[in-house]
């Protein structure tokens, strides 16, 4: 299932406006034919300057629908200790829009091995479809980098996908690029947040929903596109029904790695979707043409 971002806009309908006319100067000034704002004039001089002269019609204004590239959609991410991110929420949080809070993992007493704090439950998403993978120039610090459509714009960029042959070169100047797995999904609203009508604005069945981006690329590209969500489409709960078919519960979980502690991703298939979901799923990513 191909999702669609590029859908076609309404034109929107221009202000229409009457102009008074000007009479000659030869010509009799006739009333009538003089009348701005609603009122009849006998001097053109006594037309107020806030009429300028014309009829105002008002606002017309068309109801033009935007696309999805009209759009800024919002995105998840999880929260690491490096990034902006990381000085308003806890590490290991996925946050929606980079302001909503949608899980947060339990925070654990060394000493003990107790949970100081529980967990909040996981997120419900279901992938609605991915855009084509790409690929993405690996940053310190978590910088933005350059973006290639294919290995062979890697290469011309002067980078590689491979970390072996980076490391060996990276001294001459080889860049690093990562894969990147944009996933385009549906979020069901977490009992904690407010159901205010702000984000979670779908109804399906009586459950409300929001729309999101999420980017997968480095350990999240492994652990939930790779790993999850293209192999349960090869050959798993997904093979059948296609994305749309299955939802997942959504936590992160931490993960050491030379020193630092970063936060994975973890997924797994929650419950088919329902036929009202899938009748939404649908309705979303075919669109009906619109009225002529």
């Amino acid at each position: 299932m191909e999702v669609n971002f590029n859908a076609d806009q309404t034109p929107v309908v221009d202000v229409e406006s009457q102009v008074v006319p000007t009479p000659a100067n030869d010509e009799k000034i006739d009333p009538s034919k003089i009348t701005a704002g609603g009122t009849t004039y006998s001097d053109p001089s006594l037309i107020p300057a806030t009429t300028g002269g014309a009829v105002d019609s008002g606002f017309i204004m068309g109801d033009s629908l935007p696309g999805f590239r009209e759009i800024i959609l919002p995105r998840i991410n999880i929260v690491q200790g490096v990034g902006m991110l990381k000085d308003s929420f806890p590490q290991g949080a996925i946050v929606h829009g980079q302001n909503l809070v949608l899980f947060t993992p339990a925070v654990i007493d060394k000493a003990t091995g107790n949970a100081k704090v529980a967990p909040l439950p996981p997120v419900n998403i279901t992938i609605l479809g991915f855009r084509p993978t790409r690929f993405v120039e690996k940053i310190a610090g978590g910088e933005r980098g350059m973006m290639c459509s294919s290995e062979a714009e890697v290469r011309a960029a002067g980078g590689t996908l491979d970390f072996n042959e980076w490391n060996l070169k990276k001294a001459s100047g080889m860049k690093r690029f990562e894969y990147l797995a944009e996933a385009f999904i549906t979020i069901k609203r977490p009992e904690h947040v407010a159901d205010d009508g702000t984000v979670f604005i779908y109804d399906i069945a009586g459950e409300k929903y929001a729309l999101a981006l999420w980017a997968m690329k480095g350990t999240a590209y492994t652990a939930a596109a790779k790993a999850v969500f293209f192999t349960a489409r090869k050959m798993g709960c997904l093979q059948k029904g296609g994305y749309p078919s299955w939802n997942y519960s959504f936590t992160t979980r931490s993960k050491p790695y030379a020193g630092n502690t970063f936060y994975v991703p973890v997924c797994i298939p929650n419950a088919p979707s329902t036929p009202a979901f899938l009748d939404f799923a649908r309705a979303l990513l075919n669109p009906a043409p619109a009225a002529e």
